[in-house]
């Protein structure tokens, strides 16, 4: 089986970018806005999520990056207890699927280097 290294590292550069920071924005809205999640890109929900971030609260922000730089906010309103929550699973759960693909990504490039 051939390997076309080139694109191995390509593939391999863009994950450690996937997996280098983590940010996690819990938010609430009273207001009735929609979002067209439909067409399939996360970067264009995201976009569409920051363009109407100024009429939202923010109910919890977590950023970890690769580096050991890290920022955490909890609004602690006992209303939003319970999304706070929800924001630390989703966290939790954020941090082992990077921890899974770096794993991962360094055991197919030392494979490779074998």
């Amino acid at each position: 089986m051939s390997i076309d290294v080139k694109t191995l590292m390509e593939k391999v550069n863009t994950a450690i970018k996937d997996v280098s920071t983590l940010e996690v924005a819990t938010l609430t809205n009273a207001n009735d806005n929609k979002f067209d999640l439909t067409n399939g890109s996360n970067k264009n929900v995201f976009e569409a999520i920051r363009k109407n971030i100024t009429q939202s609260d923010l109910v919890a922000y977590t950023r970890f990056e690769l580096d050991g730089d890290a920022v955490n906010f909890v609004n602690n309103k006992e209303e939003l207890t319970a999304l706070v929550e929800d924001h630390s699973i989703l966290v939790e759960s954020a941090l082992e699927t990077r921890k899974t693909l770096f794993n991962t990504v360094v055991s197919t490039v030392k494979n490779v280097i074998k």
